[in-house]
């Protein structure tokens, strides 16, 4: 890595949420575990969590109740309502060749090891996705978010 913290490189690279979007960098924790990082507008959540142990970013895109980012409940039923999904699935729907990996799966020869680029090269490939895959969640429409909720309950169901 760069020197540069993982937390400054999701604010370089999601910085279009920011110019483009209308969202606001709204929280940053690091914890022993990893890096937590939220970005809101009027309309979405962006929550970016990246956790060491997997070495992967996990984003889940909210549509915002009352302003707030509400988590779905737990255990996901049937009749659940949903508010936040992955952005992976959203990918896995759109372009499933897209969808991105832990770091470790590409092996150490790849351009995610470089030591002076890897973190931001990996990190900039979800913000692509994020920019590609879910502009309209970002913009406040959330009709993919019925398809999602489907997948999401059916995962659920099956790992009861």
């Amino acid at each position: 890595m760069s020197g540069k913290n993982f937390d400054q490189i999701v604010l370089e690279q999601f910085h279009f949420l920011i110019t483009d979007y209308g969202f606001k960098f709204v929280k940053k924790r690091e914890e022993n575990w990893g890096y937590d990082i939220v970005f809101l507008n009027a309309t979405t959540g962006v929550h970016v969590i990246y956790e060491f142990r997997e070495a992967y970013i996990f984003i889940m895109l909210y549509r915002l109740i009352n302003g707030k980012l509400v988590e779905n409940p737990s255990p996901i039923t049937e009749n659940s309502v949903l508010n936040a999904f992955c952005l992976d699935d959203i990918v896995t729907i759109k372009n499933p060749d897209a969808t991105m990996k832990p770091a470790y799966y590409y092996g150490i020869e790849s351009e995610f090891y470089n030591k002076e680029q890897g973190m931001t090269l990996y990190v900039s490939k979800f913000a692509d996705n994020l920019k590609i895959y879910a502009a309209d969640v970002l913009t406040g429409n959330f009709e993919i978010f019925t398809e999602l909720d489907q997948i999401v309950k059916k995962r659920a169901k099956q790992a009861r």
